[in-house]
């Protein structure tokens, strides 16, 4: 059965959730009044953050979490997995350690997206390698704590490798990366590398472990061009046993995201 979440900000505000941090209640009240099965956590680091207490709230609220968003990291405190500095990987890699000891609590995966950006002039080979060696330790801390790293696919704009669902597929063939490391696939990114969506998907196959909705603006799935109930039948189709969560802009507006979520979740579980 596919499960649905989507983005909260509790700790810093986020352009993906339609509530501000400072609201995390009310974002929780939404996604349960909207049939959301999870929340998608955003959290930046640990200063402040009680876990055990946002497991609470998560089970007061009905809801589950299905991954916890890592990315703030890379603008606000210049993290990544692929720097010249060492000092910054290591900090970077003590940083993931906390976010897989929160989602071992949490029972959720945790992302490693904009984590992996780097200024580096590093072609594929270069970038593989880095990226292998840099992760090695975050997988192994991971499995040993029963958690999920899922990378995410971002488009050419944004990192300069791995983009598309066959590329993805090359890290982890490299890289003979263990049973705990899938792919995150978000629709705007793919709407750029991948041509084929349902062939993604059969690409990716068991390690499709994460799918990310928005639509080719990247804004709320509808304002876009998107075919969001193709993708979702060929997900549902392939067999595909995670979830999707909603991760977009507020676009046209927070208020669209908030009072068209519940309708986009019963359309797609009606498919």
């Amino acid at each position: 059965m596919i499960a649905f979440s989507a983005t909260l900000a509790c700790q810093y505000d986020t352009a993906f959730s339609p509530f501000p941090a400072a609201q995390f209640g009310h974002g929780l009240a939404w996604l349960s009044a909207s049939g959301f099965d999870a929340a998608e956590l955003c959290i930046n680091d640990y200063e402040g953050v009680e876990v055990a207490a946002i497991c609470e709230a998560l089970g007061r609220a009905g809801l589950g979490c299905t991954t916890i968003a890592t990315g703030q990291a890379r603008k606000r405190d210049g993290l990544t997995l692929l720097s010249a500095d060492k000092s910054v990987v290591r900090r970077t890699q003590a940083r993931l350690f906390e976010h897989i000891d929160a989602a071992a609590q949490l029972g959720s995966h945790v992302t490693i997206g904009s984590l992996r950006a780097t200024d580096l002039p590093l072609d594929k080979g270069q970038y593989m390698s880095e990226l292998a060696a840099a992760l090695f330790p975050c997988v192994e801390y991971a499995r040993r704590n029963g958690v999920v790293l899922i990378l995410e696919a971002l488009n050419r704009y944004e990192v300069c490798q791995l983009h598309s669902a066959q590329e993805m597929m090359d890290y982890l063939a490299f890289s003979d990366a263990p049973e705990n490391v899938g792919v995150l696939w978000d629709l705007f990114h793919a709407s750029i590398e991948d041509a084929d969506y349902a062939q993604a998907i059969a690409t990716l196959g068991p390690r499709l472990r994460h799918v990310h909705l928005a639509d080719s603006n990247r804004g709320f799935p509808g304002y876009g061009h998107l075919p969001l109930e193709e993708v979702y039948t060929a997900l549902r189709l392939a067999g595909y046993q995670g979830a999707v969560s909603l991760e977009c802009l507020c676009r046209p507006s927070a208020q669209t995201v908030i009072d068209g979520a519940g309708e986009l979740v019963a359309r797609l579980r009606r498919l």
